[in-house]
């Protein structure tokens, strides 16, 4: 991987890092930090084929593909884990079960 190639990839995995920390923490509107990470990592891969020499053709299709694939797998879970925070906030927490100290057991007696 050639000098400029490898910023971009490290932009790439910046951005993925960053998509998924603005899902889980609400930096922004979920939906809109969905298509701007998915968008910036499409547009980034295409950007890291185009710099190790391949054709348009071939950058457009690793771009939308590989890029894709990636910012979608990060949405995915990233949105997976925030559902779940989600779910457990209304639900009212951990979800424990509280014993009665007034109930008694059958092998207690």
């Amino acid at each position: 991987m050639q000098g400029f190639a490898w910023l971009l990839f490290v932009l790439f995995a910046a951005d993925l890092a960053a998509l998924y920390m603005a899902i889980r923490r609400e930096w922004f509107a979920p939906g809109q930090s969905a298509a701007a990470g998915v968008l910036l990592a499409i547009i980034l891969m295409f950007l890291i084929s185009l710099a190790q020499g391949n054709s348009i053709i071939q950058a457009v299709v690793v771009g939308v593909l590989v890029g894709g694939m990636f910012g979608g797998a990060i949405l995915a879970i990233a949105w997976y884990f925030h559902s779940n925070e989600l779910r457990a906030l209304y639900s009212g927490g951990d979800m424990q079960v509280e014993e009665d100290p007034n109930e008694t057991y059958a092998d207690e007696e």
